[in-house]
């Protein structure tokens, strides 16, 4: 019989039994005398993860890594566990030596037995997935309501986040995050965005955050988001930074933008590949101790920021302490805790207040980064790319935060030149190591085009198109199935039983992609063949979506944006967002050319409606969005900024410099640089606000045609 072991390089057990169970002489040498003994990346092998982790659901009816199967010699399941400490340790988990002996005396013992239990757990797995198969009616908006109204009633109203029955775990779970903010964005219903905006202000609050380095943790162990499992992973801070930046755009809260920024810089700084590309995950212990390189006493902090510093520190942030059980067992482990922000308040003046006490989380991060460091997973695996891509690029655009962009665009041209192979027209799964290997899923396929749309959409470039239309063209060749389904893995009928998606849980499900990236390509290009194929591929998932909508908020935000025929909402094209009201609707551009004796000039104005106001250059605050133009192709030799007015809301503590109703802006350029007939290009970014809140930023394009200096 063989004993499969599935897990992954950040799982905390996994490494806990790599180094109890498998590196043990004895256990070691029972487990090769009796079994055939085989692990599994499951982020490598995402099928055959899926289909064992069916069977451990089947015989146990829990999940989790590491997922420790016993098989029959041809690959069926009959029995099931996850981590078995080395020895009995009180806990009433066998330990693993008496399950090797157990199992294996079964099997010699009563092996017509334990076949036919096989046999049976296999039967009950392919009926599970067959249930999953069949189509109801295709009916966009009532699946985004009931989607709403169930998540609703699973929200956490004083913490935020999913409640998942008597257990305080909580998971960020952003693709149902993303369906409420959807739902707002098409719906304007006021509960979808009041209990997402508590979950963001929860979670940037929280310990899930890493206040120092940017990015969030794995997930909260309880239900204030105060003590993370410490692992980081990918696919996490990608949504997580699209999510932010997103109800940014859509609220103007500037604590928003400051967490959306802290994940953008953390992908950029820890994740990202030399070449390009970006790593997998960073590993939640250092040395077997959980969180070991994050924790902090206070004492510690007042000794590196000193007596002044340290008390307005910790005037905003706290210290949680570590629950028992995960206390660490060093002679300090009493007093070290979780940073989370312990200041009341929400909003512009939080992020006022963060902003203010950057040096000192600098000081602290550079401590921080001379502890031992966690692992990390150095895979660059195709499908997390494109949640990455895709970040990074729409950020990009609503932040006003341009190396975003150039971010993105790097890991595409490196995923793609590595991993996409023209001649077959097949993408590989992961890159290591400079090398692309295992054959690509659809997820790979999928939410790779779903970036290369993103990527169209913010430069204009039609390269990404066609790049998108290669993946949605090589994804139905080998993916789709006769009766209009999509596979999730080109290897499926070698496995076990054919394995369906579920769901969109932690992150886009392949299918769920697939349909998005065939509807945004049939939006853009006017393709009927994209249409057709996700209007066949949805059929097929209809069943499952109509039966739980929630659990697939990706297909049903995509088809809201992109409705069936004779639905009267109209649908964006090409980017999959919907035009929200932001600076530009305040702010108006114009320009116009003089000629000095010395110089010539391009003065720029920008007319700001009555009761609204834009940053100076500089601005006030770092995290606050300064007015600036930038020439396309032509460098002015100086820009003079007009000088600011002081302006001063609410609920500021200092007043700010801004602009009000005309600002004029003047571009300096050497004698003749602007030669007559000449187009010259130029973008002003802009911000405006009120006394309340802050609209979306946006860049303004300005053109200007040079003229003749000596006309007649």
């Amino acid at each position: 019989p063989i004993f499969l072991s599935v897990g992954y390089s950040t799982c905390y057990w996994c490494h806990v039994a790599e180094k109890t169970l498998y590196s043990d002489p004895e256990i070691a040498a029972l487990m090769n005398q009796w079994f055939v003994n085989v692990k599994v990346d499951r982020e490598q092998l995402p099928d055959v993860d899926q289909v064992y982790m069916l069977a451990r659901q089947l015989l146990t009816g829990q999940d989790g890594w590491p997922n420790n199967v016993f098989l029959t010699p041809d690959l069926k399941p009959f029995f099931a566990g996850s981590y078995f400490p080395p020895e009995d340790d009180g806990s009433g988990r066998p330990a693993f030596p008496s399950v090797l002996e157990a199992v294996q005396r079964a099997w010699t013992d009563e092996t017509d037995r334990m076949r036919r239990m096989a046999d049976q757990v296999h039967a009950a797995m392919r009926d599970s997935q067959a249930s999953l198969v069949g189509e109801a009616p295709v009916a966009p908006e009532q699946w985004l309501a009931r989607a709403r109204q169930i998540l609703l009633q699973r929200f956490d109203p004083i913490h935020g986040g999913l409640r998942a029955g008597r257990n305080d775990t909580k998971f960020p779970l952003t693709p149902m995050l993303e369906l409420l903010l959807a739902d707002y964005r098409i719906n304007r219903h006021p509960e979808a965005l009041e209990n997402l905006t508590t979950t963001l202000d929860a979670m940037a609050r929280g310990g899930i955050r890493d206040h120092l380095a940017g990015g969030f943790h794995r997930y909260s162990t309880e239900r204030t988001w105060s003590v993370p499992h410490f692992e980081k992973m990918l696919y996490d801070n990608a949504q997580l930074l699209g999510l932010y930046a997103e109800a940014y755009e859509a609220t103007g809260n500037p604590l928003y933008r400051l967490v959306a920024t802290g994940v953008g810089d953390y992908l950029s700084r820890r994740m990202t590949s030399p070449r390009g590309g970006f790593y997998t995950a960073e590993d939640s212990q250092v040395d077997g101790e959980e969180g070991a390189s994050y924790l902090w006493t206070r004492a510690e902090i007042e000794s590196i920021l000193g007596a002044e510093d340290a008390h307005a520190f910790f005037d905003i942030y706290a210290l949680a302490p570590l629950p028992a059980p995960l206390k660490p067992g060093s002679a300090d482990a009493d007093d070290r805790g979780v940073l989370r922000v312990g200041a009341a308040g929400n909003g512009t003046r939080l992020a006022d207040r963060l902003s203010r006490l950057s040096p000192q989380r600098r000081k602290l991060l550079a401590t921080r980064d001379r502890r031992p460091q966690p692992a990390r997973d150095d895979k660059i695996i195709v499908a997390q790319n494109g949640l990455a891509i895709r970040a990074l690029a729409e950020s990009g655009e609503i932040l006003g935060i341009a190396r975003y962009g150039v971010l993105a665009r790097r890991a595409a041209e490196r995923v793609w030149a590595l991993a996409w192979d023209p001649g077959t027209a097949a993408l590989k799964h992961e890159i290591f190591r400079g090398q692309a290997q295992i054959d690509g899923y659809l997820a790979d396929y999928a939410l790779l085009g779903v970036a290369m749309m993103s990527l169209h959409a913010t430069t204009g470039d039609e390269d990404w198109l066609r790049r998108a239309g290669s993946l949605a063209d090589a994804l139905l060749r080998r993916f789709s199935r006769a009766d209009g389904g999509l596979a999730i893995s080109s290897g499926e009928r070698q496995l076990l039983i054919v394995p369906e998606d579920s769901g969109d849980d932690i992150h886009p499900s392949g299918s769920s992609a697939a349909v998005a990236l065939l509807l945004d390509l049939a939006a853009a290009t006017g393709a009927p063949r994209y249409a057709s194929a996700a209007a066949r591929a949805l059929r097929r998932l209809s069943r499952r979506i109509d039966a739980r909508p929630e659990l697939w908020p990706t297909a049903v935000i995509a088809v809201n944006l992109h409705p069936p025929a004779g639905d009267a909402r109209p649908a964006s094209a090409g980017t999959g967002r919907f035009r929200m009201p932001d600076s530009a609707d305040r702010v108006h551009a114009s320009a116009a050319v003089t000629f000095g004796r010395t110089h010539d000039q391009i003065t720029v104005t920008l007319d700001v409606d009555d009761g609204y106001h834009i940053n100076a250059n500089p601005a006030s605050l770092d995290y606050l969005i300064a007015t600036a133009v930038v020439f396309d192709g032509v460098g002015p030799a100086r820009i003079a900024y007009p000088e600011a007015g002081r302006f001063k809301p609410a609920f500021a503590a200092e007043a700010l410099d801004v602009y009000q109703a005309r600002v004029a802006i003047r571009a300096t350029f050497p004698k003749g640089a602007l030669a007559a007939g000449r187009t010259v290009r130029a973008t002003a970014t802009v911000q405006a606000c009120d006394d309340q809140t802050c609209l979306p930023p946006a860049d303004l394009p300005v053109v200007v045609d040079v003229p003749d200096p000596h006309p007649g």
